[in-house]
Order: C-alpha cells, then sequence, then structure tokens
C-alpha cells in the first residue's frame, strides 16, 4: 500500500484498495489474506505502537538494520553470542554506536601493521622533563662556522629540519656549504679532541651530483687555508696545480688540520646516477651510527619528463622529509637548490624556487640569496640600510648603528622567506671573496619588498 502511494492508512482506505487487487490463480484473495493476519486490528496495533507523527521511523528502520548487522556478525562468528552481557550491551547500543564499536574493535585489532610508521603519544607525556631538556639547550643546533648572525636567526643546524640553500648558478652554493656547514663540524670536533670540553663528535654525510671527490677536497683545502690558518691561497691555483713551495706547506698544513678529525667522521657521498633513494638509503645506513649532519648537493628534480619533473620533485622532497624528520631519523638536513631563471629579483621570497615550490611545504627554513647590485650601495638609486646592533651606553637599549657598504668589495645578501625558527623579516649580508671561498657575516639587512627585479 506505501509503495502505491497511500499514506493514510485508515479502515475505509485499506478496504478499497485490498478488493482492487485482482486474484491470484491459485492464491487467496487480497481480503482473505489480510483478515487471517488480524485484519485492521493489526494495522491499528502498529499505528498505535508508532508515532502519528511519524518522528521516529528513522529510529525503527536503525533498529532494524542494527538487528540484521548483528546476524550477519553472528553468521560471520565475529561475535559471541555465548556471552549474555556482551549481547546485552549490544542490544542497548544505537545502530551508529554499534558501527563505532566495530570500526574501533577492527582497527585495535590491525593496530600492530606499519606501527613504526606511526608514533602515539599523550600529548603531556613527558612534559616536566621536556622543560628541563629545553632548558639545557637541546633545541639549538650546531652553530655555523664564523656566522652568529644566521646562527641565531635559524637556530643552528638543529636535528629533525630540513632547510634549503636557494641560490643562482655560479653564486657559490657549494661554496657556502663548504664554508658555513661542513666546517662547522671539523671545527666542532677538533674542539671535541680535548677530553675537557665536554663535547660530543659530530658525523656527516654529504652527498654531491654535479661534483667529484678532488673538486670538493680542492675546495676544502682553500677554505680551511684561508678562514683556520689565515692563509689563503685562490681556488684556482689550488685546482691549477705547480705550487710554490710556501703554498704546498700551507696545502699540507690545512690537510693536517682536517685529518685531526677521525677520518670516517664526515662520509662524501658522490652520486654516480642522481636517484632519491639511494640519497635515503644512505641515511638510514649511517644513522645508527651517528651521522647526524646531511648536506645534499644539489638537490632538483629526478625524472627527465618534463611534465612529471616538478610533480616528482615534490614527492622527493617529502620522501626526505620523512626520512630526516624528528620522530623519524632525526637527522639535521641542508639543501642546495637552483634559483628559478629570472627570478632574482630584489626582494627574494618563496616564488624565487619557481615551479617547484611545493617543496618548500616541508622545510622549516628556506634560505635565498643574491648579489648585491652596484645601484645598492650608498648613494646608489636603491641603496641597502645594512646595520649592525649595540647596546646603548645610556639607556643600555640595544640600537642599530649603520654598516656602510664597500663599493669595492662584493657582498651577498641572504633571505629568509620561510624560518619557523624565527623571524623572516631581516636579511644578512656576507662581503664575498670567491677566490679564496671566504663568506664573512657583516650586517643584517632590510630589503624593502617592491616587486621591482633588476
Amino acid at each position: 500500500m506505501y509503495e502505491n502511494g497511500i499514506r493514510s492508512f485508515e479502515d475505509t482506505t485499506v478496504y478499497s484498495f485490498l478488493v482492487s487487487r485482482p486474484q491470484e490463480a491459485g492464491k487467496k484473495s487480497f481480503l482473505d489474506a489480510y483478515n487471517e493476519f488480524g485484519g485492521y486490528d493489526t494495522i491499528f496495533t502498529l499505528m498505535e505502537e508508532c508515532n502519528k507523527d511519524r518522528e521516529n521511523d528513522e529510529y525503527h528502520f536503525s533498529e532494524i538494520q542494527k538487528y540484521e548487522s548483528l546476524r550477519k556478525l553472528q553468521e560471520l562468528n565475529f561475535l559471541n553470542v555465548h556471552s549474555e552481557e556482551f549481547i546485552n550491551k549490544l542490544a542497548k547500543l544505537s545502530l551508529k554506536q554499534v558501527m563505532s564499536f566495530c570500526q574501533h574493535k577492527f582497527k585495535t585489532a590491525f593496530s600492530q601493521i606499519n606501527s613504526g610508521d606511526v608514533i602515539e603519544y599523550n600529548l603531556t607525556e613527558d612534559i616536566e622533563e621536556v622543560v628541563d631538556e629545553l632548558d639545557l639547550g637541546e633545541e639549538v643546533g650546531l652553530p655555523l662556522f664564523d656566522s652568529p648572525r644566521l646562527s641565531k636567526k635559524i637556530n643552528g643546524q638543529k636535528l629533525g629540519n630540513l632547510m634549503y640553500l636557494v641560490l643562482s648558478s655560479g653564486v657559490g652554493k657549494s661554496s657556502i656549504v663548504t664554508e658555513k656547514f661542513v666546517l662547522s663540524i671539523f671545527e666542532h670536533n677538533i674542539k671535541a679532541l680535548d677530553p675537557e670540553s665536554g663535547l660530543n663528535f659530530e658525523k656527516a654525510l654529504i652527498f654531491v651530483n654535479e661534483e667529484g671527490k678532488k673538486r670538493w677536497q680542492a675546495r676544502l683545502l682553500a677554505t680551511v687555508a684561508s678562514r683556520i690558518l689565515k692563509k689563503p691561497i685562490a681556488r684556482d691555483v689550488v685546482n691549477r696545480g705547480g705550487y710554490s713551495k710556501e703554498n704546498k706547506e700551507t696545502l699540507k698544513e690545512a690537510a693536517k688540520w682536517l685529518k685531526q678529525n677521525q677520518p670516517d667522521y664526515i662520509k662524501l657521498i658522490v652520486l654516480k646516477k642522481y636517484r632519491i633513494e639511494d640519497v635515503i638509503s644512505r641515511i638510514e645506513l649511517y644513522r645508527p651510527l651517528g651521522y647526524k649532519h646531511i648536506y645534499f648537493d644539489t638537490f632538483k628534480p629526478e625524472v627527465s619528463q618534463q611534465a612529471d619533473r616538478w610533480l616528482a620533485f615534490s614527492n622527493s622532497a617529502q620522501e626526505l622529509y620523512d626520512c630526516i624528520k624528528e620522530e623519524a631519523n632525526n637527522c639535521s638536513c641542508l639543501a642546495t637548490v637552483q634559483m628559478k631563471i629570472g627570478k632574482e629579483f630584489r626582494y627574494i621570497d618563496l616564488d624565487s624556487i619557481g615551479k617547484s615550490m611545493e617543496i618548500v611545504e616541508v622545510a622549516a627554513i628556506v634560505m635565498a640569496g643574491r648579489l648585491i647590485y652596484a645601484d645598492e650601495y650608498e648613494g646608489g638609486k636603491n641603496p641597502i640600510y645594512a646595520y649592525n646592533y649595540e647596546k646603548d651606553a645610556f639607556s643600555s637599549k640595544w640600537v642599530r648603528k649603520t654598516y656602510k657598504l664597500d663599493p669595492e668589495k662584493k657582498y651577498l645578501i641572504l633571505f629568509l622567506p620561510k624560518n619557523r625558527e624565527g623571524s623572516e623579516d631581516e636579511q644578512i649580508v656576507f662581503e664575498v671573496l670567491q677566490d679564496f671561498n671566504i663568506w664573512r657575516e657583516v650586517a643584517y639587512a632590510q630589503v624593502k619588498n617592491t616587486g621591482i627585479n633588476k
């Protein structure tokens, strides 16, 4: 009757419907069957049982579904029907509650699958101990070599952080990695040789795919000669050979300084074929041995097909971060990235990475830089305001003191378009002596974001 459109089941309507039904051969008439089942008394009883406003229809329907589902679970032997207490508990639950109960039990039964990929804590677990750890400076990373401003801005080489260094081709990505990051490991470990220092040795992995072992070692020797021994030798002299007696003695001295460190504390891994899975595999291999500082020069898209190139780059970034983050292998990772051609604006933001911007989503810190233009020196059309902080003798407050840029010198200005460890509104200026691989940190700066390029 309901399927035929009837919504009001009074006696006369029911009778009219029954007598209008044709009798099928060999079967009782609808009216006879209706009377055998109690006639209108049965319908009346059901109507009394249900709310006339039909507000309870959904409840009754869900109850039918609940018991049907429970019967199916019983047929599959998923229910302990011998426990009266358990069955009564299920009977008192609503359909949604039964569904939630069963889903929870199912998830619990398989919770150990891939359990290493998910770590669960109570939010306030060990919270008192965390205060003590923070007080000891556990959240401060290894400082960069001779760069107190940048170390303070990014909180050093902090474990669990993925950092990018984004520069145009030829500006000095590998050189900065060598001087500011790798040299900091050597300097720290040589201090740790003193038993009274209380320092632990640091270990690092360097992944390279655009240069070989000899090129990296040559740059490292030149850097130590300039920055540690204060006996600078131009990199082209180091590369060209035919040394004078003095230069050869200096490079031997630099090699001796480097050899103070245990020879296997810093490994150079040359990628003959660029594959991100090889990088991740080596990190996972060496991390249990204490290698926790990762330098990746150069991080780039892996596939050659242009359509998939940037998607692959983004996926590689996610895989790299999943490998080094705190809850995985807990490494500090710096990856150099090529700045997109034509994106070298006066103010550098995340757009400078171009189509592969998705890779910065997993990064804690993005450092992006450019050389200072000729019109940005004092007296130029777009002068840069460089400064340092000093304490005022009268007020004891920190005030800015102007730092004058020398037009005869070359400078690099480093932006922090993304910095989860500190502010992003200040830049850092480095005096650059590329021949000797010296990047001398000299001042802070603030470049206005005008959207104007060169």
